[in-house]
């Protein structure tokens, strides 16, 4: 399952880690997790347009895990409440002036919302014994509230941006002002690719001129710089309406698009797609219908062409896995003739009737979606992905004070929360899973060692744990791990012995400090009394309490939120109380909002309403109604969960690791590429531990050498060819012809390798042709894993879009790619991914498990004890990754 935290950065990339989430959320000043107005629950956080503006318009909230959208409800518009009465006008009378009738307030607000079922399954346990292939399982629910109404997604007059043109000739002239005008002067030619943004348009018979700021690229004039960027020019901008072109009839620029919001794909309703850039692959129906499930194969080569249009109901979107990678796949058909005529398949054909499609593919845009219902909760089982589009902020207005007053937010309220009813089984890692990101654990009471000059020992009043690989390591007589921890806002160091300390991981998420905090009664009001909590909830509550009164405020909250300690502590806390999306306002649940309320009738009737339209508990289906029970359900800190639910192995590959495993290896670029292929991607590729890193490296070396030699060297004396190669043990007199002899003759490397790769008489097991193909040269070893054959080199081109998509490369056309870095190192992630080497890597550092991953390589090798040794080298003599 992946996972993704639930908005993105302002220029669409993802967040690296929490700490960049959490910076971002400190610009929000309320709707902190746990503690609402009042001193309410509150299970979830709000993300406004305070911490991500961008989350307006151009980067939209997105799904938090892989999942199934179960319900949403979407408004066509924004809902309106009152609040108070109309005030009637009265006229003038002999003591007081006329008064004009005053209209009470109606604040807009949006009850939109996407609920999302997550069936989380963790990787099996490994290690061979009792606990071997057990797993952890959590059903979780991740809830986006308060987003934005299907009639504000077309961007209205003050969101459009102004118009951006590119120039993409360099030979028309800027001006000072429009031509007709009087003292208008000629500026220069605009330079070949400026970018310049529409400030002003002026039009005479027909031709407009356009006034454009420049954003990049500059105007000349005899060689000098007259206009540069942030400067003004005018130019001519259309003729007759369209586009001004030159003598030649082509456009003298090119427009940027004007952005659009993006449309989730959960809506019920017709999708119609259009295909772009190098095509849409078909592919058959899976075998079997189920999230998660092998997709049925491709349609041969079948590939739509750019411009093309299909359509799919956005509401049987299923992710099914296209080789090792989930897409969201539909059942599509072609629609012929909306765009141009020349559509359909490359190469011509028939389109068949219907085919599936990776409807997630970036080669297919999502022109429209059309919902079918609005304003009320549909049910739905439509499949998401982390990180695929959710919605955008809501305008939420409310009431600023208890006399009226308007506060206008565009914001989001996002909430994980789960009734599982075996929750404290995941949180404390029944299946005793000890891979992923692990973390020295430091329980309460602890004694530390104090680090010479001093002397003693230092107790830990508090509990803590430490990112393994950040841990130091000091040694004396023995070795200890030398830790600098925080204890009651202090900074306390000491020694920890390191034989037999605990080590943990991600999946002991109750010793991370994941702990529940019960208010048992289902009738409850939300009002959260830390009286009546557990005394570690009361400890961290009293921390954020700076003036002891008592009352946590919003602001020391916020302030919580700055400090990485204490706001770790609070967002690990996870919250048993009464969802406040199941009971309306005349339940027991809001009876303390009465009496909190009781001196402003009018905030009070306003905010039943609110509380009455927001609710959707009992419009869930069945299914998820009985999950969730009675509305008694267990809240996580959204980022927090995602934080350790998506935590990788911490393991980067550096250019000394990489120096030390290919010692001859002359060019350092080369090995740095190769490093910075990997290192974003370790726990995807499946090489996030020390010991996966050390069975890849181990056989990674023997294939290309000490020198890092990314193409196989053929160079082989006769003898050599006739022991190695079939081929040449039935001719001698061939391996005699054109094997290398010192001071008589080169290898022929070209002669040598379509004779021994051959499919007829050498080896037929590569799918090469006959010598005269010329296959055996052309698809020699090549890569990390030196990849070797027509059939292999085929297969890695078919199954590459699928671990790398968007990305359609064809290394039967173009095999030298497998020379680059980057193809060299992808191309034996692929065989590693594809034969599940990594499991066999998982089972220890036993010579037999070298043994059974050098038989799914090259099981008739000569090297099984060069691959052993090179593992003893990298993993236990010089612990390269350790």
């Amino acid at each position: 399952m992946s996972f993704q935290y639930p908005f993105r950065k302002s220029d669409g990339k993802q967040f690296n880690d929490s700490n960049e989430v959490y910076k971002a959320l400190e610009a929000e000043k309320s709707g902190h997790y746990l503690l609402g107005s009042n001193k309410f629950w509150h299970g979830g956080i709000h993300i406004s347009e305070l911490s991500a503006p961008q989350s307006i318009r151009d980067q939209p909230i997105q799904c938090m895990a892989d999942g199934v959208v179960v319900a949403y409800r979407l408004n066509d518009k924004y809902l309106t409440s009152r609040f108070g009465q109309d005030k009637p006008a009265k006229p003038a009378t002999e003591s007081t002036p006329a008064v004009e009738q005053k209209k009470a307030p109606e604040l807009e607000y949006s009850n939109s919302f996407c609920l999302v079922r997550h069936d989380y399954k963790s990787p099996l346990n490994p290690e061979v014994g009792g606990n071997k292939d057990k797993f952890n399982t959590l059903t979780f629910y991740s809830l986006y509230m308060h987003l934005l109404p299907f009639n504000s997604y077309p961007l209205a007059p003050e969101e459009t941006p102004k118009a951006k043109v590119k120039m993409i000739v360099g030979d028309f002239q800027g001006h000072s002002s429009v031509p007709w005008e009087l003292g208008n002067e000629p500026q220069g030619k605009i330079a070949k690719n400026t970018e310049l943004e529409i400030q002003d348009q002026k039009t005479n018979e027909g031709k407009t001129y356009a006034k454009g700021r420049i954003l990049a690229g500059k105007v000349t004039k005899n060689g000098s710089t007259t206009k540069g960027v942030g400067d003004e020019i005018w130019f001519a901008y259309k003729e007759n309406g369209e586009s001004y072109k030159n003598s030649k009839g082509d456009s003298i620029y090119v427009e940027t698009p004007i952005p659009e919001r993006t449309r989730p794909g959960y809506w019920k309703g017709q999708v119609e797609g259009h295909v772009k850039g190098p095509g849409l692959p078909l592919f058959n129906a899976p075998a079997v219908l189920e999230n998660d499930s092998a997709a049925g194969p491709p349609k041969g080569s079948a590939t739509l062409c750019a411009d093309s249009v299909v359509q799919f109901d956005s509401g049987k979107v299923i992710n099914l896995m296209v080789g090792n990678t989930k897409r969201s796949m539909a059942e599509c058909v072609f629609v012929p003739g909306v765009i141009s005529s020349a559509t359909g398949l490359k190469g011509g054909g028939s389109v068949p009737d219907i085919f599936w499609a990776c409807v997630d593919d970036p080669n297919l845009y999502w022109h429209s979606v059309t919902p079918l219902d609005f304003n009320k909760v549909e049910t739905v089982k439509t499949s998401i992905k982390a990180g695929d589009p959710i919605g955008y902020f809501g305008l939420n207005q409310t009431v600023s004070g208890p006399n009226g007053g308007v506060n206008s937010k565009r914001s989001v309220h996002v909430e994980i929360f789960s009734a599982d009813p075996k929750i404290t089984d995941f949180l404390d890692n029944k299946a005793q899973l000890k891979i992923g990101k692990q973390f020295l654990y430091v329980p309460k009471g602890t004694e530390l060692r104090l680090k010479s000059p001093l002397v003693g020992t230092l107790n830990l009043k508090e509990e803590h744990h430490v990112e393994l690989n950040k841990a130091k390591i000091f040694k004396d007589t023995e070795e200890w791990y030398d830790l600098t921890l925080v204890e009651n806002g202090q900074a306390v160091s000491g020694l920890f012995k390191k034989q037999g300390a605990p080590i943990i991981t991600q999946h002991d998420w109750a010793k991370l400090g994941f702990k529940i905090v019960k208010e048992e009664n289902s009738e409850a009001d939300g009002f959260l009394d830390p009286d009546n909590l557990p005394d570690f909830f009361k400890e961290i509550y009293a921390k954020i309490d700076r003036d002891g009164n008592g009352n946590v405020t919003a602001d020391e909250l916020s302030d919580a939120q700055k400090n990485p300690d204490l706001r770790e502590r609070w967002s690990r806390v996870i919250a048993l109380h009464p969802t406040e999306w199941k009971d309306e306002s005349a339940s027991p649940k809001w009876s303390r909002l009465k009496d909190v309320l009781k001196d402003s009738l009018d905030n009070l009737n306003h905010e039943s309403e609110r509380i009455d339209n927001l609710v959707f508990w009992n419009d869930l289906p069945a299914i998820e109604k009985n999950a969730l029970s009675n509305g008694m359900i267990y809240h996580f800190h959204p980022v927090e969960f995602i934080a350790n639910a998506k935590a990788q192995s911490s393991m980067i590959i550096t250019l000394t690791m990489l120096k030390a495993i290919f010692k001859s290896a002359d060019d350092p670029s080369q090995l740095q590429l190769l490093a910075d292929e990997l290192n974003p991607r370790l726990s995807e590729y499946k090489l996030d531990t020390p010991l996966r890193l050390s069975h890849f490296f181990a056989q990674v070396r023997v294939e290309v050498g000490d020198s890092y030699a990314l193409v196989e060297s053929l160079k082989y004396r006769p003898q050599v060819l006739i022991n190695n190669f079939a081929y040449f043990k039935n001719r001698p007199d061939e391996a005699d012809l054109y094997g290398f002899k010192p001071n008589v003759q080169s290898a022929n490397q070209v002669e040598i390798a379509n004779r021994a790769y051959n499919g007829v008489t050498g080896n037929s097991d590569l799918g090469n042709g006959n010598i005269a193909s010329g296959d055996g040269w052309k698809y020699r070893g090549r890569g990390l894993k030196q990849l070797t054959g027509r059939y292999n080199y085929n297969d890695f081109t078919n199954k590459y879009p699928g671990l790398w998509p968007g990305e359609n490369l064809n290394f039967i056309n173009n095999p030298a790619l497998l020379e680059q870095p980057k193809y060299a190192a992808r191309s034996a992630v692929y065989f590693w991914l594809k034969n599940e080497l990594y499991n066999i890597a998982d089972k220890g550092d036993s010579e037999s498990y070298v043994n059974d991953i050098t038989k799914v390589i090259n099981l008739h090798t000569g090297s099984y004890a060069e691959r052993r040794a090179q593992f003893t080298r990298i993993w236990e003599n010089e612990k390269i990754f350790r």
